[in-house]
C-alpha cells in the first residue's frame, strides 16, 4: 500500500525499494488510486510503471441513493425489499454489539463453506481479515447491523468512515438461501449511516463476475480506478 502520513514519503518508499531488493523481490504497491499515482510521479518520476487493476477498483455510490432506493432505476431493488417484507414480515435488525459477535463469526463459516472461500486466494485473505475484524471489532472503530429472521442472523455488514464525506462498508455476507437477504442488509444499514457522509464506498469486486454484477447493479456514481505501481529499475517476469 502507498506510505501515508507526515513526512518525506521518498525516504520511506526507498527504504520499501532496498528491503525489496535484499529479498529479491519485485517492489510494487497495490490499491494506488489517481491520486496517489500523482504523487509517486511528483516523488519518483519515471521510476515506477502503472497497471490498471479493473478488480480491484472501488464502486462509490450516493449515500442518499443506497439509504432511499428512490427513482425508476432502483425499481428492481425495492421490488427484492418489498419481497422480503412480505416473505419475512418478522425480521429484525439490530446493531452489531459484542454478544453478537458469535453468531456473526458462525455465519460466515457457514458462507465461507457454502462457497468455498479456503480454496480461493482472494476470499481466503478476506476471511482473515473479517475474522481479525471481527474479534477486534470495537477497538477498531467499525459499524454494523445484523438481520434476522425468526430469531435466526441471515445477514450481517459492518464498516467504518473512510473520511469526513465517505463512509466504507468492508465487509456483507448474508445466507444466499434467504432470498433478499443481501439487498435488505444493505438496506438498513445504509439508511442508517449518518447523513454527513456524502458516498458509501463499497470496496471492489475481485472480479468475481456475479459480485461485479451486483455491485454494477447500484449503480455506482465513481468506480474509482486503482493501479499496480512496480518500481521499473528492476525487470521482473510473472
Amino acid at each position: 500500500m502507498m506510505p501515508v502520513g507526515t513526512g518525506n514519503p521518498k525516504d520511506v518508499l526507498q527504504k520499501l525499494i532496498n528491503d525489496a531488493t535484499e529479498e529479491n523481490q519485485p517492489f510494487c504497491i497495490l490499491g494506488v488510486c489517481t491520486g496517489m499515482r500523482n504523487e509517486l510521479e511528483d516523488t519518483m518520476p519515471e521510476q515506477f510503471q502503472f497497471t490498471a487493476d479493473r478488480d480491484y477498483a472501488d464502486y462509490i455510490y450516493l449515500r442518499s441513493d443506497l439509504a432511499t432506493l428512490k427513482g425508476k432505476k432502483f425499481q428492481a431493488k425495492r421490488n427484492h425489499i418489498n419481497r422480503f417484507r412480505n416473505s419475512y414480515p418478522n425480521y429484525e435488525y439490530t446493531p452489531i454489539t459484542p454478544d453478537r459477535i458469535k453468531e456473526c463469526m458462525e455465519l460466515e463459516a457457514e458462507w465461507c463453506k457454502v462457497n468455498n472461500c479456503d480454496q480461493q486466494e482472494g476470499t481466503g485473505n478476506e476471511r482473515r481479515a473479517l475474522i481479525y475484524a471481527l474479534h477486534n471489532f470495537e477497538a477498531l472503530g467499525l459499524t454494523g447491523g445484523i438481520l434476522h429472521v425468526d430469531g435466526k442472523i441471515v445477514a450481517f455488514t459492518f464498516g467504518m468512515p473512510i473520511n469526513k464525506d465517505t463512509f466504507g462498508v468492508h465487509v456483507e455476507k448474508a445466507d444466499t438461501s434467504i432470498d433478499g437477504a443481501y439487498a435488505m442488509i444493505n438496506y438498513e444499514f445504509s439508511s442508517r449511516i449518518p447523513e454527513q457522509y456524502t458516498y458509501i464506498n463499497r470496496e471492489e469486486d475481485l472480479g468475481i463476475e456475479g459480485l461485479r454484477k451486483a455491485k454494477l447493479s447500484y449503480q455506482p456514481t465513481i468506480i474509482l480506478e486503482k493501479y499496480m505501481a512496480c518500481y521499473k529499475p528492476v525487470q521482473w517476469k510473472w
